[in-house]
Formats: C-alpha cells, sequence, structure tokens
C-alpha cells in the first residue's frame, strides 16, 4: 500500500505541475497576440505573435490559435511585399517577396471566418494581379479576378473587395487603357479596406 500510494502521489504531482505549465502556456497566448499587435501597429517587420511556451504547441492546439497567427503572418507578409515595391518602382518587381505573401495568404484564404477569408482573398487579388502587370500573362489577371469574386462571395458586405473587382473587370475589358490605373490596397485609399485593418480587429 505504501508503493502504490507513493506513486499514486507522484503521477498527482506531475499533473499538477503539467496544468501549472499549461496554464501558464494558456496565459502567454493572449499576451503575445497584444503585444504583436502592438509591435504590428508601429513596426510591422518586426511584429511576432508566438510566445514562448512549456508545453510546445499543447496550449496552441487547445486555444485553436493557429488561424489568428496565420491571418497576421499574412498580413505581415503582405505588407512587405507591398512596401518593397513601392520601394523598387514597377521598373523592378519583387516576386519572390509576393510569392512568400501568396503563400502566407493561401491559409487564411480558407478560414471559416467571412471577414479573414475575404480580406485574405482580396489580398491575393491584389498580388496575383501585380503578377500580371508584371509579366505574367492572362492568366494571373483571371486568377486575380477570381481571388475577388471569391471574397465578395464569403464576404458581400466586403467593399474593398467589390471596389476591386469591379476595377479589375474594367481594366481587363478590350480596348481599356491600363497605363496609371492600380488596385487599391486598403493602406492608403480610405484607411478601410482590405488591408486596413490591424491584426486582431478581423484579421
Amino acid at each position: 500500500m505504501t508503493a502504490l500510494r507513493l506513486t499514486a502521489i507522484t503521477v498527482l504531482a506531475a499533473a499538477a505541475v503539467v496544468a501549472a505549465l499549461l496554464a501558464a502556456d494558456v496565459r502567454a497566448w493572449p499576451v503575445a497576440l497584444e503585444s504583436g499587435d502592438a509591435t504590428y501597429a508601429i513596426f510591422p517587420e518586426r511584429a511576432r505573435w508566438i510566445p514562448a511556451t512549456n508545453l510546445g504547441g499543447l496550449s496552441k492546439a487547445l486555444l485553436g490559435t493557429t488561424g489568428d497567427v496565420a491571418a497576421r503572418q499574412g498580413l505581415r507578409e503582405y505588407l512587405e511585399a507591398e512596401t518593397l515595391q513601392q520601394q523598387l518602382g514597377n521598373a523592378f518587381p519583387a516576386p519572390a517577396e509576393r510569392l512568400v505573401a501568396i503563400a502566407a495568404l493561401n491559409g487564411p484564404a480558407s478560414s471559416a471566418n467571412p471577414q479573414i477569408a475575404a480580406q485574405a482573398r482580396t489580398l491575393l487579388g491584389i498580388l496575383t494581379f501585380a503578377e500580371a502587370t508584371a509579366g505574367g500573362g492572362v492568366s494571373p489577371t483571371d486568377t486575380a479576378i477570381s481571388d475577388f469574386a471569391d471574397a465578395v462571395r464569403v464576404e458581400p458586405g466586403d467593399t474593398a473587395a467589390k471596389f476591386d473587382l469591379e476595377l479589375l473587370l474594367r481594366l481587363s475589358a478590350p480596348n481599356v487603357q491600363r497605363r496609371g490605373k492600380r488596385l487599391a490596397n486598403g493602406f492608403g485609399r480610405t484607411g478601410e479596406g482590405a488591408s486596413g485593418g490591424v491584426p486582431g480587429s478581423g484579421f
């Protein structure tokens, strides 16, 4: 009985330690998300949303934060690609950065959250249109149109996606002069739109 009792005590003690570590990990996630969002608002390229944890990804799985982090990372990658492209100018495209951003947004584009999915698909449309105007041909343009249409379909109230879809359809119509036209990216049009939200306010 003594040995059995000691074993039970040991197991309970170990369980208590694991529970305490897990509780600490769970508490760390909201702090990491809030801290990452605050950093993103000032220095987007430095933003990180994953805390140091004691039990690996267990708390992440329990809380279901995978989608939240992926959405934020996708937005950050998009912003970095867009910023670099603006710095380089159209004469010096940044295809590698666009491809990284496209890959980062593919997951959020399939999110069960309509707002996240619509925003991600709108940004994908902007990126694929940039590929087309950089010499990607007709197929990327069609893909961009499809992305915008999907964004409107999953979130009918997404005015940014509607704006970009209508503009791209006009630009892709026969005999339309494209020079000087550019899709809105949500950062400079009205302060709202596809990518104007700070992570945590829908994306």
